[in-house]
């Protein structure tokens, strides 16, 4: 949404844009266990599923990994693809638009907060601690119902997935040879034609 403001400093108008901030969060499911929650170290103060701010350049995923393995230590395939929730008041800080990902670590025991999270740890589905804050109690409850069969889990896109790029460069190349290839053909054609032209009268005009 664009936004017309004052600029503190100088006065004068501007415009900017006012959009949502992405996300990622990864529900860390372990059976017999239950699922990773931590303790927030900065407001909001409660207990949250692991996640944070995707940074520029970025994959959604890649920054799911990356914050798991920050904040819980822990090396994390992601399994699936649950949802994306992005209520304007989900975040009391700000509007946050959140990619909310399944996933299993592939080294449990060595589970240990860091980063925003003053504690990590595995609790089962049927105690989970309070306060949970932001809209991970409505996240976890879908979750539920994902380990039900009462709602589909999406596939994930592949890490590190470059393939745009690659379609650029095919295009790039592409349009080298096409263009190459007119030139090619136009040369020829006035080649053709010059050869065409009967001798003592190239400069007449039809």
């Amino acid at each position: 949404m664009k936004k017309d403001v004052v600029c503190p400093h100088c006065g004068k108008p501007y415009s900017c844009f006012r959009n949502p901030a992405p996300t990622a969060d990864v529900i860390i499911y372990e059976p017999g266990r239950g699922v990773v929650i931590i303790r927030r170290r900065h407001a909001p103060i409660g207990f949250a599923l692991p996640g944070g701010f995707i940074d520029e350049g970025e994959q959604a995923e890649e920054a799911a990994v990356r914050e798991m393995r920050e904040e819980t230590g822990l090396d994390v395939e992601l399994t699936g693809l649950l949802g994306v929730y992005s209520r304007p008041k989900r975040d009391p800080r700000q509007h946050t638009l959140t990619v909310v990902f399944t996933g299993r670590a592939h080294n449990p025991d060595a589970i240990c907060a860091g980063d925003d999270a003053a504690q990590a740890a595995f609790y089962p589905m049927d105690a989970l601690p309070q306060p949970l804050v932001f809209d991970h109690a409505e996240i976890l409850e879908h979750f539920r119902q994902a380990l039900a069969g009462q709602r589909q889990v999406a596939a994930v896109q592949p890490l590190a997935c470059h393939h745009l790029a690659d379609m650029n460069a095919d295009t790039e190349k592409s349009a080298a040879s096409a263009a190459s290839t007119g030139a090619a053909a136009s040369a020829t054609s006035t080649g053709a034609a010059a050869s065409a032209t009967p001798a003592g009268h190239e400069g007449e005009k039809c």
